[in-house]
């Protein structure tokens, strides 16, 4: 029953994770043509085909990811992949140059690929066989209230102080 699972300390944990990964992933994909065009002041057409881009370099990551992630395992691949990404934030965040604000914002689209499906797949591990169908429809419904609640924040944030808190986020949420 839900009720014993909700009493799992690794449910709530689960769900926290989806509920960042999710949060941060949706919001990039939302804010970066405004970032990168607003804050930035990459042009128009340039910050289009970048924007376009992190969606490009998270296909490749996707795919990429299924050839080695029994190889390397659930736990390290999303271990390495949030270091990618919130190395690739930092380098969005640190504004050295536009290449650099370009490379980290590929770095986080390549990154942040595998983990959603290797995430649901570690559940039974995280939570014991027990609870990980439950836990699974607890990930999801974090997953759709993340996606409704975060990039939504990350967009009031900007208005209120500027686009530059979307790297901020990211690094926060990751």
């Amino acid at each position: 029953p839900y009720s014993e699972t909700f009493r799992q300390p690794e449910v709530w944990i689960s769900m926290l994770l989806f509920f960042f990964y999710v949060g941060a992933e949706m919001g990039l994909g939302a804010w970066a043509y405004s970032f990168l065009t607003e804050s930035r002041e990459i042009s128009v057409k340039v910050a289009g085909y970048l924007a376009g881009s992190f969606y490009l370099m998270f296909t490749i990551g996707r795919a990429l990811a299924g050839l080695y992630a029994r190889r390397v395992g659930t736990h390290t691949l999303v271990k390495a992949s949030v270091a990618g990404a919130l190395t690739g934030s930092i380098l969005m965040l640190i504004n050295v140059s536009d290449i650099v604000t370009i490379i980290g914002l590929a770095l986080v689209g390549f990154s942040i690929a595998p983990i959603f499906a290797a995430m649901v797949s570690g559940t039974t591990e995280r939570v014991g066989a027990k609870y990980a169908a439950n836990t699974v429809g607890l990930q999801m419904s974090a997953s759709g209230a993340s996606g409704a609640v975060l990039p939504p924040l990350m967009g009031v944030l900007s208005r209120h102080i500027s686009l530059e808190v979307v790297p901020v986020c990211l690094c926060i949420f990751f």
